[in-house]
């Protein structure tokens, strides 16, 4: 095993100096996805073990390909992963006139498919990848170039956080009989690269079910990946590959803490002051009748219906101009006090916190990802209300209400 980090997940160099410092003895590497990154990587990996792969992702033009060659002549272990078939020209073009001999990867594009958020881009209609056909005609423009010997990898990607290990253990043996195929036909094959998706429950479900969590631990997932390859190779009589793996936020998204200050609170619902001005209008009188007499006989279903009735009659009176702001918050108070009488007020606390949503949870606003949030005070008293996290941005999406 051979894994990678892939450094899209968290650019900040303390990080990547330590996974690559750590993982020396491991020979874990680190995988690119751009030309900045690979510049990253490659001024990082000078200082780890020559033996780490530095996987080469994404969308590659010639200066992306340079680069990667030239991490072959400082003595990278430098793969050129083809997510793209028109990338094998570039390849076997710059390698010949940089006189480099490139080690290749290829990225499949599988039919299997994770059905959840975060597998838009697996599947036969993926965003990446080489299809069946594509692939074919890479082996046979690698064997007419005299470079088959070059292609050593297999790379692809179901997607993150794989829900369970019966659709990751389909997917591997997908890979696996791809990985011997290639070896039949010739190809000097090496490493399977699994890519990403070893998730992490976030939630706490430990469901396969959920976005947000996965039903398998490590040692599960390790398990499902070693068995599915092992018993494809055995079965086609295939040398058994290297594993490398390209896991992100199952390595640095525990490594973190944001430590945020609540600087007040304010309830969402006020207790009510005084109702004198409700009974000066004779429009809402019945309506004021109704609600009482329900509120008297214990009718909860009657009160939510008189409840809403009565707000909406006064906002109409009030919208019209024959109500004046007293009176409305008067009704305002005395639903609430009805509501909380029948046990039906959930009162909510708006907490006013001291950071900006888009600036430091991102992820939360927009693709709904769940972080645990927990107090760091007053951890010896049972919670009693409920709350929402507001920050300080004007904007009305910046605030957390999930959790």
């Amino acid at each position: 095993y051979q894994g990678v980090y892939p450094v899209k997940c968290n650019q900040d160099r303390f990080i990547i100096e330590d996974i690559v410092k750590f993982g020396s003895s491991f020979r874990f590497g680190l995988e690119a996805g751009s030309k900045p990154e690979i510049l990253l990587a490659m001024s990082c990996l000078c200082k780890g073990n020559p033996e780490a792969f530095l996987v080469c992702n994404g969308f590659k033009d010639s200066e992306y390909i340079s680069l990667a060659l030239l991490g072959r002549k400082l003595e990278l272990n430098t793969v050129i992963v083809l997510e793209q078939e028109e990338e094998l020209d570039l390849v076997i073009d710059l390698s010949q006139k940089m006189n480099v001999r490139p080690v290749i990867g290829l990225r499949a594009k599988l039919r299997t498919k994770h059905s959840g958020h975060f597998g838009s881009t697996s599947g036969e209609k993926g965003k990446f990848g080489l299809t069946t056909i594509q692939i074919l005609r890479v082996v046979r423009n690698l064997r007419q170039a005299g470079m088959l010997d070059c292609l050593q990898l297999l790379h692809f990607h179901i997607g993150s956080q794989i829900p369970s290990t019966a659709l990751l253990s389909d997917g591997v043996a997908e890979a696996a009989q791809l990985y011997c195929e290639l070896v039949r036909l010739g190809a000097h094959m090496k490493v399977i690269d699994i890519g990403g998706g070893l998730g992490i429950d976030y939630d706490g479900s430990k469901s396969g079910e959920s976005d947000l969590s996965v039903a398998y631990t490590l040692e599960e997932y390790a398990e499902a990946v070693v068995a599915s390859v092992r018993f494809v190779c055995d079965q086609k009589s295939v040398k058994h590959p290297v594993i490398c793996s390209e896991s992100g936020r199952a390595i640095v998204s525990h490594h973190s803490v944001l430590i945020f200050e609540a600087v007040s609170a304010v309830k969402q619902h006020a207790n009510p002051d005084d109702i004198q001005f409700l009974l000066e209008g004779e429009e809402v009188r019945a309506d004021y009748e109704d609600l009482y007499a329900a509120v008297m006989r214990g009718d909860r279903e009657s009160c939510f219906l008189y409840v809403d009735q009565l707000k909406q009659r006064c906002v109409e009176g009030f919208k019209d101009g024959s109500l004046s702001i007293e009176q409305l918050a008067s009704v305002d108070g005395l639903c609430e006090s009805v509501l909380k009488a029948i046990g039906a007020s959930d009162p909510v606390h708006t907490y006013n916190i001291n950071l900006s949503v888009f600036t430091s949870i991102p992820d939360f606003w927009g693709i709904d990802q769940l972080f645990p949030i927990v107090p760091i005070h007053k951890l010896d008293q049972r919670p009693g209300a409920r709350g929402i996290l507001s920050d300080f941005t004007c904007d009305s999406d910046g605030k957390i209400d999930k959790f």
